[in-house]
């Protein structure tokens, strides 16, 4: 999660990019195993997804969030 905050940057974007590499993750599991029959792998795959996305859109809306410094140089 604490990728997605270099990564993306977005908030919006997390569940994609996250629903995306565990695809890709199914993907390879696939081409070297077979499809996973195991519910622990799947429970395992499905709480990864969910604290993934939900751990980096909460980093990334805290970033978003922070304040921009304004300050002033200029003196008369």
């Amino acid at each position: 999660a604490g990728y997605l905050l270099f990564l993306v940057e977005r908030a919006k974007k997390c569940l994609d990019f996250s629903a995306t590499l565990y695809i890709i993750h199914l993907f390879i599991c696939m081409l070297y195993g077979g499809w996973p029959s195991s519910v622990t792998w799947w429970v395992v795959n499905g709480t990864g997804i969910a604290v993934m996305a939900l751990l980096g859109e909460y980093l990334c809306i805290r970033r978003e969030l922070r304040d921009i410094p304004i300050t002033t140089r200029f003196r008369s």
